[in-house]
């Protein structure tokens, strides 16, 4: 198996996000290269909108190169950011296939490419290649254990837990880990406070206790999520209670 986030397997194997990183799928090189056969590839720059909300589309696309930020439109007409989309993973499925709007904008941020795959293409192609069809599944059900995740979050009782959740959220999607097994998530606190639908001086003053507790290190434009000794002593672990 290909070491996930590129880290050895003795390293990746005591990380304390493991569980939740075997759980993240992406195409693998075999199924990129079957639907490059009947696919179409895009290129984009930063600061390109790739789809809007409400928008339905008429082919599925597979993140190849460079990287885009989810975001989330809400009814007060700010755009809240969910995650970034990175190399591998597969989006428009609900809306090619079952005529769903899409319900997210999509940004590039990193120049990079897209492959885009017609409908019909798509649908001819899952005929004959059961695999793919599978990663496809396996996709889609990441998408909506993700969604549900979303859900729990937003009824947390308290904003430290929201924002300790998120960030394990994050750290879990787009968190790029080192040696000791701490994960830095490349963001803006002001970027992550609007990912919460929250005050970003409320959210900074959370962070910064964080910080202290020795929970998470903030730098300029990322925040990095610390690695817990492996301990049953209460006061290692934060309170989420209020």
């Amino acid at each position: 198996m290909t070491p996930i986030y590129g880290l050895p397997e003795d390293v990746l194997s005591s990380h304390w996000l493991h569980k939740r990183a075997l759980d993240r799928f992406v195409l693998d090189q075999a199924m990129v290269h079957t639907l490059e056969a009947v696919g179409l590839r895009r290129s984009w720059k930063a600061g390109d909108t790739l789809t809007r909300s409400g928008q339905r589309m008429e082919s599925v696309s597979v993140c190849l190169s460079g990287q885009y930020k989810v975001l989330l439109n809400s009814v007060d007409g700010h755009s809240l950011f969910l995650r970034r989309i990175t190399p591998g993973e597969l989006y428009g499925v609900p809306s090619a296939l079952a005529g769903a709007p899409f319900p997210t904008d999509m940004v590039c941020e990193e120049a990079g490419q897209t492959l885009e795959i017609s409908r019909q293409a798509l649908i001819k192609t899952l005929h004959n290649e059961p695999d793919l069809a599978l990663g496809i599944i396996r996709s889609l059900a990441t998408r909506v254990a993700e969604m549900f995740e979303l859900m729990e979050s937003d009824l947390l009782p308290s904003l430290r837990s929201r924002i300790y959740q998120r960030l394990q959220r994050l750290a879990h999607f787009n968190g790029q880990p080192d040696r000791f097994g701490h994960i830095t998530i490349t963001l803006t606190q002001q970027e992550f406070a609007q990912s919460l639908n929250a005050s970003r001086p409320k959210v900074n003053a959370e962070l910064n206790r964080l910080e202290k507790e020795g929970m998470v290190r903030l730098g300029y434009g990322r925040i990095t999520l610390l690695r817990q000794p492996d301990t049953s002593a209460p006061a290692t672990r934060p309170s989420f209670s209020g």
